[in-house]
């Protein structure tokens, strides 16, 4: 790690406050300094336009200069919310401006001057959103493309810019500027005052590139983090050079020089270049005659640093404890209910930027810091801090059991809340007895319960105390009611009978481990039995075979667009064969894992030269399968997206006849594939550790590698990680060191990626899920075990 790393981690008490920005090295950071080639004046300007208001917003207009101001609470719900407050804040502060349709298609960005005067809220965001009525109508039906969100430092102007090269902009009739109101902490005066001044449209020589996989604009596409020692280790480029050069950062001395090759497939043509012989730990950088790249880290501790953003992020989503800069105490009064008993439903990390609650991602959460901490020596300070978290997280799964079954489970918030028990702005958290919910749970308590059994006896008596019952509950509720998908806002809404079978199989796993009950070594025979009864094993005549079906009749594929648990199918072969490493079954589960392994190994091409694993095999039937589609696609209709779905199968690979790879999920509201691409990375990494296979980890570290820049955009996914890291749909978080949004996109029904500098849900915003697989998957490069 980097002296100034170091250093910060030291200052912030090793992360218990936020780490320092440092937004002057943002992509952002650069736009500023862009050759401007024309411009317009939108406010103030010679054609008339004056802002109009809406809701409790207050304007005033000093000369040159906006102000609006609005009350950052309220004693009721705006119009149209729900009428439980259920994923509500407290309305919009909103100044528009309004013009017949213009054509901003010369133009490539809007800029502006804000200053936020906020009283009693620490995090302060401004929200900007076009109407267009051309060709391609915006706001599209689900308000992801025609609106971006800047977090802002308060009391100061600060330039914000917004690129959009790729958003339709042909007939724009309105600008709006808003910010949502959305609480503040518990005896703040609770006022919003936003000064605004200086709005115009520019055109730029070079804006960012948005969309595809062949990056035009001259530059180095590589991993800005670094490389693992005994890796292949590629780049792609854009340049007119025939040859490449690795320069050590430490003398300037060329290391390794090698020819720029060419590359041709179905995504494109491709200049790339192949230093994988450097294997001498060190900082280096990738330069040819007329491009060069950042400094990256040849090293096999490459994810330590990245390990302690991560923290960083999870200690900034921390729910019910106040976060320096970020919030006070919050959401004391989330309430979950059951038989006149009653449970706060505060503790855990927050969802993501909109600061729901959900219980699973704090499990899983959970589950990755203590599998990092226990790979990591007890003796580094590291090992502390990844315990102290985990600890964190355990505490409220615990705490969330009614003890009979029923958990709380998740709470829709998108405000802060005036912790008073029993005013109207309360939140009922939803409470189920739900098996799925129940044995992963109870999985992370085994683990827990053996990870802490050296360490804090006594927890580690409690998490096993918890998971025993917790199995029990989810066997009973199983046998009575089977896959049973519980609410739509729950984050296992989309699991099948085989997500079922894999996460029992993994629990009852860990609790044969933890007791050696006989009951256990069962249920890890039965139910690894019925996982792979829904593997296939070459019925449907492809080229290879591995992959899962929702259940033993094969009747439709296992898919993720949003959530993923993709790893959980290996998570819990591997954990059987740890735990009956003599069983005389333990030869056909490997072979499953082996299948699947081998089935990653032939999709993985599909996307050459970048590593990004594809989101997998599908039928071209399946958009028939209605009664499935609204477990897929959550908020969609299914006569709306149909023939969208066939769109999008169209433009897949064909790998047989009736089945096509798509390199990005189907999926039409909720778009944004790190969460997916890193899981699948996980079961890679799984099999790559379990059986020596160096291809398989290779193809689990490509997925960092995408993530820290070897992507057709060239940016590092996490926030302050590597080089070139971009803002974040942070809102009621603000922007954190070690963020990670949901993912990159795709242009509608298209299979090629998207990533537009419109800063928006659900693509860019800042989710928990997506850093939790990021942990899991730095947590096995960890080689010494504590």
């Amino acid at each position: 790690m980097n002296e100034r790393l170091m250093k910060e981690l030291r200052d912030s008490l090793y992360v218990h406050r936020p780490l320092p920005l440092h937004r002057e090295e943002s992509l952002e950071a650069r736009f500023i300094k862009k050759k401007v080639t024309a411009a317009f004046p939108l406010f103030p300007s010679g054609n008339g336009v004056q802002p109009t208001v809406e809701n409790d917003t207050v304007l005033q207009v000093n000369g040159d200069e906006l102000t609006f101001s609005a009350p950052l609470t309220s004693g009721h719900w705006p119009k149209g919310a729900s009428p439980d407050g259920d994923y509500s804040n407290f309305g919009t502060a909103l100044i528009s401006f309004s013009f017949p349709p213009m054509d901003w298609r010369p133009y490539h960005r809007i800029v502006l001057e804000v200053r936020p005067r906020s009283a009693g809220q620490q995090v302060q965001h401004l929200n900007l959103s076009i109407v267009n009525v051309g060709e391609t109508p915006l706001p599209d039906p689900y308000f992801r493309e025609g609106a971006t969100v800047f977090d802002l430092d308060r009391d100061v102007w600060q330039t914000c810019i917004w690129e959009f090269d790729a958003m339709p902009r042909d007939a724009v009739t309105k600008l709006n500027l808003y910010v949502f109101l959305s609480g503040c902490d518990s005896g703040a005066p609770g006022q919003l005052v936003y000064d605004v001044r200086n709005i115009r449209l520019e055109a730029v020589d070079q804006p960012e590139f948005e969309y595809g996989w062949v990056n035009p604009q001259p530059g180095v596409r590589l991993s800005s983090v670094g490389y693992f020692l005994n890796d292949e280790k590629t780049a792609v480029l854009t340049t007119d050079s025939a040859a490449f050069q690795i320069i050590s950062e430490k003398n300037g001395n060329c290391v390794f020089q090698g020819p720029v090759q060419l590359l041709q497939n179905e995504r494109g043509s491709f200049h790339t270049a192949d230093f994988s012989a450097v294997k001498k730990p060190g900082l280096y950088r990738l330069k040819t005659d007329d491009v060069e790249s950042s400094v990256f880290e040849i090293s096999d501790d490459l994810c330590r640093a990245t390990v302690w953003r991560l923290i960083n992020f999870f200690f900034c989503l921390r729910c019910g404890t106040p976060v320096p800069g970020k919030h006070g105490m919050c959401h004391q009064d989330i309430i979950a209910r059951h038989q006149g008993r009653m449970i706060p439903f505060c503790g855990g990390w927050h969802d993501a930027g909109d600061v729901s609650q959900q219980a699973a991602q704090t499990a899983e959460i959970t589950q990755a810091l203590l599998e990092c901490a226990a790979r990591v020596k007890a003796t580094d300070p590291l090992h502390a801090r990844l315990m102290e978290e985990a600890r964190w997280g355990l505490d409220f799964i615990l705490k969330t059991r009614f003890g009979d079954g029923y958990r709380a489970t998740s709470a829709g918030a998108t405000r802060y809340t005036d912790n008073i028990i029993g005013t109207f702005d309360d939140i009922s958290a939803r409470v189920h007895n739900h098996s799925y919910e129940n044995f992963l749970f109870s999985g992370v308590e085994a683990f827990a319960a053996l990870t802490l059994q050296d360490e804090d006896p006594p927890l580690a008596v409690t998490a096993l105390h918890a998971t025993k019952q917790d199995f029990d509950f989810a066997v009973e509720t199983f046998s009575q009611t089977g896959v049973d998908p519980a609410q739509m806002y729950e984050h296992t809404w989309n699991s099948g009978l085989s997500q079922y079978h894999a996460v029992r199989l993994w629990s009852a796993s860990l609790l044969f481990r933890a007791t050696k009950e006989p009951s256990y070594r069962a249920e890890i025979l039965e139910n690894a039995e019925k996982l792979m009864a829904c593997q296939e094993t070459g019925a449907a005549g492809l080229p290879f075979t591995g992959f899962f079906y929702r259940d033993e009749t094969h009747s439709a594929i296992v898919h993720f667009n949003h959530q993923s648990r993709e790893h959980q199918f290996m998570q819990a072969l591997e954990a059987a064969c740890t735990a009956l490493p003599d069983a005389k079954e333990k030869p056909q589960w490997e072979k499953c894992m082996r299948q699947y392994g081998e089935y990653l190994k032939a999709i993985v091409g599909n996307t050459a030269p970048y590593g990004m694993l594809p989101a997998g095999v599908h039928r071209m039937d399946e958009a028939e399968d209605q009664a499935l589609f609204r477990f897929l696609h959550v908020a969609c209709d299914y006569e709306v997206e149909k023939e969208n779905y066939k769109a999008q199968l169209r433009q897949g690979t064909e790998v047989a006849p009736g089945y096509v790879i798509r390199n990005f999920p189907v999926w039409f509201s909720f778009r944004g594939n790190n969460a997916v691409l890193l899981s699948a990375g996980k079961a890679a990494s799984i099999l790559g550790s379990y059986f020596h296979d160096q291809q398989l980890v290779q193809i689990a570290h490509e997925q960092l590698y995408w993530m820290w820049g070897k992507n057709p955009f060239g940016q590092s996914l996490v926030y302050g990680d590597g080089a070139n890291w971009c803002r974040q749909y942070a809102v009621l978080c603000g922007e954190c060191v070690g963020e990670v949004p949901v993912g990159i996109e795709t242009l509608g029904n298209e299979d090629a990626p998207y990533w537009p500098q419109n800063n928006n849900a659900t693509f860019r915003e800042v989710w928990g899920a997506a850093a939790c697989r990021m942990l899991w998957l730095c947590a096995d490069t960890f080689k010494e075990e504590a």
